[in-house]
């Protein structure tokens, strides 16, 4: 399908902290968007402070779709994210209105923009894949780094469904993930996309993650775990996995000391920023910003693409 053809969107993706809900908003309002969330822990409903999901208050300015949209205990993956993206955007172009993409998590993004690969599943390989992750997770990790470092490398040894996933496809396939991914190639766009990337100085992001944590603790992260897990939720439920979430759950067993907790969610959150700067940075076509220190030249880069 010829680009002409395709729905045109914005998508704003990059490192965490880098300034990309704030840039969402300012669009929106700039252009009579509405914003598509593309970040894999704020589609849970209960988990907010942790996952910096927008306030209600700004939600009821600007509508927001795929926030709250699961239980903790539902499943979701990317090709359900792409399945409700999807239904979102149709709806959000059907208003007239211009659908703003925003999230970190660059695997949902390649799959709304270029769709999934489908590679077959083996259920009794996955179980006994899970039990070994289970046993000893970095073990497993480090069998995939030997198989396949380039895509190990793309995901943390926390990252059990990928991980699991990984080594499904080569046992199943005999061929890597990296592998499949070049061989599918995400070649054939599914929309026509602005695609910005919000950046920052090392120095400086890194500061503003310990900022963002502290801010979060102070305004009561610690007390949201607590009373999710009061509703009757397991402790070993996907998003519990969450940077942040898991440290919390064994500051409040008491495996981890406060000031401990605190250090290994910045350690934590500093590494995923990195993750994501490298996934973002060979991403296709790409441009990239500081904001708000560019506002005007992606104000000018969105009216070209819309030719507002």
């Amino acid at each position: 399908m010829a680009s002409s053809e395709l729905k045109k969107i914005i998508v704003i993706g990059g490192p965490t902290c880098s300034g990309k809900s704030d840039l969402g908003l300012y669009l929106a309002k700039r252009f009579n968007g509405e914003i598509v969330n593309a970040d894999s822990m704020q589609v849970y409903r209960h988990f907010n402070i942790g996952t910096a999901k927008p306030k209600e208050s700004v939600r009821k300015k600007i509508l927001h779709h795929l926030i709250d949209v699961v239980d903790p205990d539902e499943p979701f993956d990317a090709k359900r994210f792409v399945d409700l993206a999807d239904n979102a955007i149709d709806s959000i172009v059907k208003k007239g209105k211009i659908p703003i993409v925003v999230g970190g998590t660059g695997l949902y993004i390649r799959a709304l923009l270029y769709g999934l690969f489908e590679a077959k599943k083996d259920e009794d390989i996955r179980r006994r894949l899970y039990d070994e992750y289970r046993r000893d997770p970095l073990s497993l990790y480090e069998r995939l780094s030997s198989i396949d470092e380039e895509y190990a490398r793309r995901i943390s040894p926390k990252d059990k469904i990928r991980v699991v996933r990984a080594l499904e496809v080569y046992e199943i396939t005999g061929k890597k993930m990296s592998e499949w991914e070049r061989i599918h190639g995400f070649k054939n766009p599914r929309y026509d996309a602005l695609f910005l990337g919000l950046k920052r100085e090392r120095k400086e992001l890194y500061s503003r993650i310990g900022e963002r944590v502290e801010r979060m603790i102070k305004d009561g992260w610690v007390e949201e775990v607590k009373g999710i897990l009061s509703l009757g939720y397991s402790e070993d439920l996907k998003p519990f996995k969450g940077i942040g979430y898991a440290e919390i759950i064994r500051y409040i067993k008491g495996e981890l000391e406060y000031g401990d907790m605190v250090k290994i969610i910045k350690k934590r959150t500093r590494n995923y920023a990195k993750r994501q700067l490298v996934w973002f940075s060979k991403e296709k076509g790409v441009k990239w910003f500081l904001f708000p220190e560019q506002k005007g030249e992606i104000e000018e880069e969105v009216k070209k693409f819309l030719r507002f």
